[in-house]
């Protein structure tokens, strides 16, 4: 199921590995909180006997649009694009370091990307028991690692990656546009 659900994401990752400005522990980071905060979600309904529209989830597909028109629109204007994701060095709580950073994009592009996965999780959580579910936590747990580890050795990879990190950072760009309106058009 993590597979097939998370298929599209071993691109992102690529894109996000190829780019120079983030770190390698940033991007692990930040998919970890993206799918993790999808999984909470779908175990929350579980819990609660809650289920959350999919569709409130989709209309967070606005912010990856957001976030690439204005790194297009500069990357037009000939500004540096990686200075949109510096950490803002006077906050001085972790949240507020963790909103402004790099790691928070993947987070936020994993988050939104993953919107449909909820309509999968939840009634997957909502038909198998506790342990079964911690089970299937585990198993993610552990996909999400093996993705990263994936996707960085395809970057690494000498045919492959250095087309993506050449192209990557502007592919991004585009990637995050399609990824919201892909989004909104799924969820309206």
């Amino acid at each position: 199921m993590f597979i097939a659900t998370n298929l599209d994401d071993l691109f992102v990752l690529m894109i996000f590995f190829s780019n120079k400005e983030f770190k390698v522990k940033q991007i692990v980071l930040g998919q970890y909180i993206g799918v993790m905060a999808l999984i909470a979600i779908s175990a929350l309904s579980y819990f609660l006997k809650l289920v959350i529209p999919v569709n409130w989830i989709g209309m967070l597909g606005i912010l990856p649009i957001i976030i690439g028109l204005k790194n297009l629109k500069d990357l037009k204007d000939n500004k540096d694009i990686s200075a949109n994701y510096n950490i803002n060095e006077e906050n001085k709580g972790f949240f507020s370091k963790f909103r402004n950073s790099k790691s928070s994009l993947v987070a936020l592009v994993s988050f939104t990307n993953g919107g449909d996965n909820i309509g999968v999780y939840v009634p997957l959580f909502a038909s198998i028991g506790l342990h079964q579910m911690l089970v299937v936590i585990s198993v993610f747990i552990v996909m999400i690692a093996v993705w990263c580890y994936i996707s960085f050795n395809l970057v690494e990879n000498s045919i492959l990656g250095d087309k993506i990190k050449k192209y990557g950072h502007i592919i991004l760009l585009f990637v995050l546009i399609f990824l919201g309106i892909t989004i909104l058009a799924h969820n309206f």
